[in-house]
């Protein structure tokens, strides 16, 4: 997945994540009509699968293109808030498929049977609800909320430091380019001076041409130059 395909396949999970609420509704109706939905279930949990895949793609190649800087920083912050987006909607999935129906009636069909004995049984229950029991179930639920609320907060501390690293490249790119213009100007002046030099050599040049003075006009031809070339 390239850092172009970012947002398409971004709108790729979220078109997962409603067919995925979808299929959920469905197992509900079937659930309320005394319907059998193993199959359904089984479908959505497939489903679930990529929708997770899909997401942990999006987490790193994000995090390539921050490292790589081929995003803005607000883009990366939008996209940030983007990816967050569907962290919650994946909590929300899970919440929803675990809950059976999503009401309190749907999960009274769903543990009705289980409410004397604390364990998860009667015709409606699932593979992956089967032995366990409510508590049981809540617990999971947990686990599994605090697992994404880690996984972001890693996301965010990658993130972090890959700014910092980025604005100290920048610092370090200014200051050079700040020696170079100054190299710059150096070069400048001293190209002036030997400018000024060399037609001040040609004046001198000409004069000792009519005195005959050559070797004294060597020397100072040398001194002037000598003089011109050392940096201030």
């Amino acid at each position: 997945m390239s850092k172009d395909n970012w947002l398409s396949d971004y709108d790729s999970v979220v078109q997962l994540g409603d067919d995925i609420m979808e299929r959920i509704n469905e197992r509900n109706r079937t659930l309320r009509n005394g319907g059998n939905p193993t199959k359904v279930s089984v479908g959505i949990r497939g489903m679930m699968n990529q929708y997770g895949k899909q997401l942990n793609n999006l987490k790193q190649a994000l995090a390539r293109a921050s490292s790589s800087y081929h995003i803005t920083d607000r883009e990366l912050d939008r996209r940030q808030d983007m990816l967050g987006n569907l962290f919650s909607r994946q909590k929300q999935i899970n919440m929803s498929f675990q809950q059976e129906g999503g009401t309190d009636a749907s999960r009274g069909m769903l543990f009705h049977a289980g409410e004397g004995s604390g364990r998860v049984s009667g015709p409606e229950e699932t593979a992956y609800t089967r032995g366990q029991t409510n508590d049981e179930l809540r617990t999971q639920q947990q686990v599994m909320i605090e697992e994404q609320d880690r996984g972001l907060e890693a996301l965010s501390g990658a993130l972090s430091r890959q700014k910092q690293i980025g604005l100290a490249i920048g610092d370090e790119v200014e200051y050079q380019n700040e020696i170079i213009d100054d190299l710059g100007n150096r070069v400048d002046r001293t190209n002036e001076r030997l400018v000024k030099t060399t037609k001040a050599v040609r004046k001198v040049h000409m004069k000792a041409s009519d005195t005959g003075m050559c070797c004294i006009v060597v020397l100072l031809l040398i001194a002037i130059v000598v003089v011109a070339v050392v940096p201030k």
